[in-house]
């Protein structure tokens, strides 16, 4: 299962999922995406500031793009060349920042080996908890289905 709450705690197991090879390029596009680097320091220094509404959230996300990109590569090696892989997601945002997950999921498809054909954004975006408008006002998030193209023939 994904982490995707707070109460989720890091798998210190998943090295032992995945072939050396995948686990490697996984984690390379996982840390060289900078944009997430970026947002997740910013994150941190809002924990260490006790800014955050629960002190869990950066690892949450941590966690959670981590495991989505060795999922993501994981299809690419299963999936054959032209195969489609169409993922569902809504943007987040945490202490008044928007975070682009489709984009970065589909900065990691991209480094798997698929083709970005299309992000398609839902008509009505999703709003924000309470606790974020009442600090940082509302901002609509994207809703995206990611249109991800294995490589090759």
């Amino acid at each position: 299962m994904i982490s995707c709450t707070v109460e989720n705690r890091e798998k210190t197991e998943l090295s032992r999922r995945f072939s050396p090879e995948l686990y490697q390029s996984a984690k390379t596009a996982f840390e060289n995406q900078l944009e997430l680097a970026a947002i997740l320091e910013y994150l941190e220094g809002q924990r260490r500031m006790r800014r955050l509404n629960n002190s869990g959230i950066p690892r949450m996300l941590r966690n959670y793009f981590f495991e989505l990109a060795l999922v993501i590569f994981e299809c690419a090696r299963l999936l054959k060349p032209g195969s489609y892989f169409i993922m569902v997601n809504d943007n987040v945002r945490y202490s008044g920042i928007s975070i682009p997950v489709d984009l970065i999921l589909s900065d990691f498809a991209e480094c798997a080996g698929f083709q970005v054909e299309d992000i398609w954004a839902l008509p009505s975006g999703k709003g924000n908890s309470s606790q974020q408008m009442s600090l940082y006002g509302r901002e609509e998030l994207r809703k995206s289905i990611c249109v991800w193209r294995m490589s090759g023939s």
